[in-house]
């Protein structure tokens, strides 16, 4: 059970953070493109990101997955197994969130509360 809940978060983990790497990738795109002409700053921006993003998935892949087990191994020492792993998902989701709600939205997780 745990070794799917562990894979099943990383692979969450994988896909937000290399979503939030690619939406960077694309804005610098895009203020580049700017003097292309619509079409052809098209082309050229998919074309970059299916070159870049498919390195970077697997790179943050690979990154993420040694980052949430060293996580987990930690919290699994200082505290109980499933407790651990729980408290690592949520400190790692609630990162993320922050990150995303910036993002979006320009807030901070204290513009909200």
């Amino acid at each position: 059970m745990m070794k799917y809940i562990t894979k099943a978060a990383i692979f969450t983990v994988t896909v937000l953070v290399s979503y939030l790497l690619t939406g960077l990738v694309e804005e610098r795109i895009m203020s580049e493109t700017e003097r292309f002409r619509p079409a052809t700053a098209t082309w050229l921006g998919m074309g970059i990101i299916v070159l870049i993003f498919v390195p970077v998935f697997a790179y943050t892949e690979r990154l993420t997955e040694a980052f949430v087990k060293t996580g987990l191994q930690q919290t699994k020492s200082g505290s109980g197994r499933i407790f651990g792993v729980l408290f690592f998902i949520v400190l790692v989701v609630a990162v993320l969130y922050a990150l995303y709600l910036n993002k979006w939205f320009g807030l901070s997780i204290g513009d909200v509360l």
